[in-house]
């Protein structure tokens, strides 16, 4: 099969186009990711010390049932009187839609 000069030497030229391309954003990539840990010194020993803090809190807090009941108890007042005043509206609409 014959090619022509021109076309194999478009074909080199998008090919040398095309890795430059990729050569680039690979290395904006490995700088992009790896400059900012480094500037960081993120890879440094002194990052890899463990911490001597000793937490007071318990990382749980213990629940308060009652507050809990209490939330409830309005949050259900408040449903029933929505309720109450949506009931005549909600009927009205029922009666509309038979």
């Amino acid at each position: 099969m014959y090619v022509s000069a021109t076309a194999a030497q478009m074909r080199v030229t998008v090919r040398s186009v095309a890795a430059s391309f990729l050569a680039g954003a690979a290395a904006m990539l490995c700088l992009g990711v790896a400059g900012p840990i480094i500037s960081q010194g993120a890879l440094s020993g002194g990052a890899a010390l463990a911490s001597t803090r000793v937490s007071e809190r318990p990382v749980i807090e213990p629940l308060d049932v009652a507050a809990v009941r209490a939330q409830l108890a309005a949050a259900e007042t408040t449903m029933a009187a929505a309720r109450a005043t949506t009931d005549d509206d909600i009927a009205r609409l029922m009666r509309l839609t038979r």
